[in-house]
């Protein structure tokens, strides 16, 4: 069997290392990314909140990848929630290692591509290759290039993101993401840049996040710490929205993002704020400088969403293109589950591949129809009970009435006294168990 995917990101790699674990030596497995090589690519995304189900499933299909990401991230599942005056909402564990086995964990993006390649051959990634169609033919699937060069396969996974090309070719453009009225602003800032009250707040609070009148801004370590560092080794991650009506454009003056910002966030008070320097104003002057921006060190992303699919492969039936992570749900930051189950996909995928092709001895057309029903019937569900929940989420960056402050305020002490246990469902999933009781 020939599989082809579209897309060197988290989701992608992670496929390849799934279907390679799980389908036997014979079957050729290319990837084509329009980016450019490593050098290029793993510079490429902010930092992100990998939870305990997203490491369980890149463990399952490379544990190599998983080790070097545990050993680079900040184990943060303590998480310190505030409102904008400073006061304490509360305190919640958040995806502990000691419950779940691996632990809540704030690290780059550029990290989780890093680990992933880390046993990748050289020539299983095709770079600077810009997809242009994707098609069914009478034998499989064609993939035509920019460069006008083509190749075909039996399968064809698309993991392209959230401007889809695999998505817009099968479905013909129906499915279009849409900006929903924020654009997130982050990155990444030396601890020892930081007044030093703020510093030591971190040996303490590794993970906050705040909520005002109107918008959210959060902050974490990063790096690997324990006590006895010395943190001004230690990098820290920021990340808040601002509302703008149209999404900024890649020329966005940086001077427009800096005062969205500071019009937000700047009077917001911090018990960890130094004689003449409030937290989160320093944090935005400093995180929002031209040397950040030229250094891959500051993000502008303008949010988008899209509208929910009937099906995440194509139309005909077949099962010889299916999308998976973005390209088929895509995941608003709120969530903190867009990495995870992006990797969930990848990993399902090559579990059910193996049942129906190895074990029960289909055919690569039978098998392939069989693997995308169980794959949507199985993942769909899922991903629309992890976005629902991420809506709700959502909606307390909104700007809100004092009185719907207080109530969210009084909801966070609340929520902060229940038991981690409440993420079970979540944090506790293992794909390939959950798919082998599926197809039982």
């Amino acid at each position: 069997m020939k599989i082809i995917i579209i897309g060197a990101g988290i989701g992608g790699l992670s496929a390849y290392h799934s279907l390679k674990k799980h389908l036997s030596n014979d079957t050729s497995i290319k990837i084509y990314e329009t980016r450019g090589p490593p050098s290029s690519t793993t510079k490429v995304g902010g930092g992100l909140g990998l939870a305990p189900n997203g490491l369980r499933a890149i463990a399952s299909v490379s544990p190599k990848a998983a080790d070097y990401i545990q050993a680079r991230g900040f184990l943060g599942y303590i998480f310190t929630f505030r409102n904008s005056t400073g006061r304490l909402l509360g305190e919640f564990w958040n995806g502990s290692k000691e419950r779940y086995g691996f632990g809540q964990l704030m690290v780059r993006r550029a990290v989780v591509h890093e680990g992933l390649l880390l046993e990748m051959p050289e020539d299983a990634i095709i770079w600077n290759a810009e997809v242009q169609s994707v098609r069914e033919t009478e034998k499989g699937v064609e993939v035509v290039f920019a460069n006008g060069s083509s190749d075909t396969a039996d399968f064809v996974i698309g993991a392209d993101g959230v401007w889809s090309v695999v998505r817009d070719c099968i479905f013909d453009h129906q499915y279009i993401p849409y900006y929903d009225g924020y654009t997130g602003v982050g990155g990444f800032i030396p601890l020892e840049t930081l007044s030093t009250r703020f510093q030591e707040s971190m040996k303490t609070e590794g993970v906050t996040m705040t909520f005002g009148e109107q918008g959210f801004f959060g902050y974490s370590l990063v790096s690997p710490y324990k006590p006895g560092d010395h943190l001004k080794d230690h990098t820290i991650q920021w990340w808040s929205i601002y509302e703008a009506p149209i999404p900024p454009t890649h020329d966005e003056p940086l001077s427009n993002v800096r005062d969205h910002l500071l019009a937000q966030h700047a009077s917001w008070k911090s018990p960890h704020d130094s004689p003449g320097q409030l937290v989160y104003e320093e944090i935005i002057n400093v995180g929002c400088t031209p040397e950040n921006s030229s250094s891959g060190n500051l993000f502008v992303l303008p949010r988008y969403e899209a509208p929910r699919m009937p099906h995440w492969s194509c139309p005909s039936g077949s099962g010889r293109i299916v999308l998976l992570g973005d390209a088929a749900h895509v995941m608003p930051p709120d969530s903190g589950q867009g990495a995870s189950c992006a990797v969930e996909d990848a990993v399902a995928i090559g579990v059910l591949l193996k049942h129906y092709r190895s074990d029960m001895g289909l055919g690569i057309p039978d098998a392939l129809k069989s693997t995308v029903v169980a794959y949507e019937g199985l993942r769909m569900k899922r991903v629309w009970q992890i976005l629902d929940m991420a809506k709700r989420n959502g909606n307390n960056k909104k700007k809100l009435s004092w009185f719907q402050q207080w109530i969210r305020d009084r909801f966070f002490g609340i929520f902060c006294m229940l038991p981690e246990a409440i993420h079970d469902g979540i944090y506790k999933y293992d794909t390939e168990v959950a798919v082998l009781k599926y197809v039982k």
